[in-house]
C-alpha cells in the first residue's frame, strides 16, 4: 500500500487546483525585450541553440521549443520536419496545462485495401499521412507564444540558407540512405527548405494548410502514388487535449494522453514498480504496460479507451502483487498482438525562468519517411501510414505485428508512442521536462530518466548518459544495451536478454530547481542542451 500512496491518479491535469498544486508566485517577469534564463535540450547542439538565441531574445520557452523545432527539421532531416507531425505538452506560466495534439492523420481516401502490397506503407507516395507539423507549430504559437514568428524561425531560415556542419548522427543516417543526399547543395545549404520557412512566418503557417507550400508537399505524394490531397490537409484540425495526471515520489507527473500510448504506459509503470522496486519487477510492469498498449490503445475520436480504468491504483496494485521470481510467457499479459512503432523522432524539452515548460516531440516515423522530398521546398514527407495496421498478421517495418482496433480510417490518428512529459515540483511549478525518439523504446528510456532523476537524485547528464534496458512484450525478450551491467539479474529471473550494438533511444531533459537550471541531451545522439543566462 505505501506504493500506491506515493502514486494515484488524479485525473485531468489543472495547474491551479487546490492544495499543493497551486503555483507559486514569479517574482519577476519577463516582457519580451530582455532575455529570458532557461534552458533547451534538443538532439542537435544547433537545435538547442536557436531555442536558447530565442530566450535570448526575450521569447518564452514557447517560442524557444518551436525554434528549436524548426532548426532541428533543417540539420536533422532523418527524424523530423514540416512534413511530419507531432504533441506537445505546455505547462503556462499561467492557466491550466494543456497537449497540443498535431499527430498527422490518415487521408480521406484512405483503406485497408490500398496497402495489401508490402512496403506501401513505408516508401513512397502511399505511406504519407497528411502533413501537419507547420500547422501545429503555428497554433503552438498562437496559443503561448511571444516572441514573433521571424525571430523564432530565424535561426533555422539562416542554417537552411548558410549550411551547417554534417554531424555524426546526420552523417550516419545519410550512409543508410544516400538517396537523401538530395537533400543539400554544398555545405549543407537547403534554399527550397529556408524559402518554405519564410512562407510560414509571412503566412502565420497558412502557407502549410493551402498555399505553395501545402501544393508542393501534396504535389510530390501524388506523384508517387500518394492519396494525400490538399482538401486533406486544409481540412486538418490540432487537437487541443488535456494531459494525463498522476503523482510519484511527491511530485505531479503530466503526461500524454491518447491516441499516444506513451503517458498511459509510463503512469503504469510508476503506479506500479515504484521507488525500490527490483529491475526484475519494473521489467514485469513494462510487460504489462506494453501489453495493454496492445489491447487497449488507439485515437480515442474512434474508439473508447478506459484510461481511468487502465491507471485505477486498485489495477496498479494487481500489476505489482503479480511480480513473482520469475517471468511469465506472453499470453499471461495480454492475447493481443502490439502495435506500431515510430523512429525517426525527435524531442525537445524547454523551461524558463518564468515558469513556462515544453515538453514537444515530432517525427515523419522511420529514418527519413517516405524517402519522398518536395521538390520546391525540400521537405521530407512522412511515412506515418506504417504506424497504423495496414496488413494484420504481418510485421510492420520493426517487425512488429499490429491489431486491428490502430487500422487505417480516414481521418484517422495512428497510435504513438511518443511521450512528452513535464513534472512539477511540490510548489506546483515546472521541475522537469523530458521526452525521447526512439518509437516504443521512448516509453522505457523515459520512465528511465524520470526514475533516475527522481529516485536517485541523479544530474541530468548522469540520467541521460546511463545504460538502459527496453521489453515491450513482444517479441517476448528484455533488449538491452551492450554496457548494460544487470543482464544476468533478468536471466536469473526467466527473461530471454538480447543485447543491441546501436542505441535505441535518445532522452532529452531539463530539469530547473529554484531558478538554476540543469539539462542534458542524450550522447547517443550526439547533442548538447544550450542555456539562456
Amino acid at each position: 500500500m505505501a506504493l500506491l500512496a506515493a502514486f494515484f491518479l488524479l485525473g485531468c491535469a489543472k495547474r491551479d487546483l487546490d492544495g499543493d498544486m497551486q503555483p507559486a508566485v514569479a517574482t519577476q517577469r519577463f516582457d519580451g525585450t530582455m532575455p529570458v534564463p532557461g534552458a533547451v535540450a534538443a538532439d542537435h547542439v544547433l537545435a538547442s541553440e536557436a531555442g536558447a538565441s530565442v530566450l535570448r531574445a526575450g521569447g518564452n520557452a514557447v517560442d524557444a521549443a518551436i525554434a528549436a523545432a524548426l532548426a532541428s527539421g533543417v540539420v536533422q532531416p532523418s527524424g523530423s520536419g514540416l512534413g511530419g507531425g507531432g504533441f506537445a505538452l505546455v505547462v503556462p506560466a499561467e492557466g491550466e496545462p494543456n497537449v497540443l495534439d498535431f499527430r498527422e492523420v490518415a487521408p480521406a481516401a484512405a483503406s485497408i485495401d490500398a496497402y495489401a502490397t508490402a512496403g506501401a506503407s513505408t516508401r513512397g507516395g502511399l505511406a504519407v499521412a497528411v502533413p501537419s507539423e507547420g500547422i501545429g507549430l503555428a497554433e503552438l504559437h498562437r496559443m503561448y507564444g511571444r516572441a514573433t514568428l521571424a525571430t523564432i524561425a530565424g535561426p533555422a531560415i539562416r542554417l537552411a540558407e548558410e549550411g551547417f556542419p554534417t554531424g555524426e548522427h546526420l552523417a550516419r543516417s545519410l550512409e543508410e540512405s544516400p538517396d537523401m543526399r538530395a537533400l543539400f547543395l554544398a555545405g549543407n545549404r537547403r534554399p527550397g527548405l529556408a524559402e518554405a520557412l519564410r512562407a510560414w512566418v509571412d503566412s502565420g503557417g497558412e502557407a502549410f494548410r493551402g498555399g505553395w507550400v501545402a501544393e508542393d508537399m501534396v504535389h510530390a505524394a501524388r506523384a508517387q502514388g500518394g492519396l494525400v490531397t490538399l482538401d486533406d490537409i486544409k481540412n486538418y484540425k490540432v487537437k487541443l487535449r488535456k494531459p494525463l495526471l498522476g503523482r510519484y515520489a511527491g511530485r505531479t507527473v503530466l503526461t500524454m494522453p491518447p491516441p499516444s500510448s506513451g503517458g498511459i504506459a509510463l503512469l503504469q509503470v510508476l503506479g506500479s514498480a515504484g521507488p525500490g522496486a527490483s529491475l526484475h519487477c519494473e521489467v514485469e510492469a513494462t510487460k504489462h504496460a506494453m501489453a495493454d498498449r496492445a489491447a487497449f490503445g488507439g485515437d480515442p475520436d474512434f474508439a473508447a479507451i478506459d484510461v481511468p480504468g487502465l491507471l485505477d491504483p486498485r489495477y496498479l496494485a494487481t500489476i505489482a502483487a503479480d511480480c513473482g521470481p520469475q517471468t511469465f510467457p506472453p499470453e499471461h499479459y495480454a492475447p493481443s498482438p502490439p502495435p506500431a512503432d515510430d523512429h525517426g523522432t525527435l524531442h525537445i524539452s524547454a523551461i524558463d525562468a518564468e515558469g513556462v515548460a515544453v515538453a514537444l516531440t515530432t517525427t515523419i516515423n522511420t529514418s527519413f519517411g517516405s524517402h519522398v522530398i518536395a521538390g520546391r521546398s525540400g521537405i521530407v514527407l512522412n511515412n506515418q501510414m506504417d504506424d497504423f495496421a495496414t496488413r494484420f498478421g504481418v510485421p510492420n517495418a520493426f517487425g512488429l505485428v499490429q491489431g486491428a482496433q490502430n487500422a487505417v480510417a480516414p481521418g484517422k490518428r495512428p497510435l504513438s508512442s511518443m511521450t512528452p512529459t513535464i513534472v512539477l515540483g511540490a510548489d506546483g511549478e515546472p521541475e522537469i521536462a523530458v521526452g525521447a525518439s526512439g518509437g516504443p523504446f521512448i516509453i522505457t528510456a523515459t520512465t528511465a530518466v524520470l526514475r533516475a532523476i527522481l529516485d536517485d537524485g541523479a544530474a541530468a547528464s548522469d540520467a541521460v548518459s546511463r545504460s538502459r534496458w527496453h521489453h515491450q512484450w513482444m517479441p517476448n525478450a528484455a533488449i538491452v544495451e551492450a554496457d548494460f551491467a544487470a543482464g544476468d539479474t533478468l536471466r536469473a529471473a526467466g527473461h530471454d536478454v538480447r543485447t543491441i550494438e546501436k542505441p535505441f533511444s535518445s532522452v532529452q531533459v531539463v530539469v530547473s530547481r529554484r531558478g538554476d537550471f540543469d539539462a542534458a541531451s542524450d550522447p547517443r545522439k550526439g547533442g548538447a542542451p544550450a542555456f539562456s543566462r
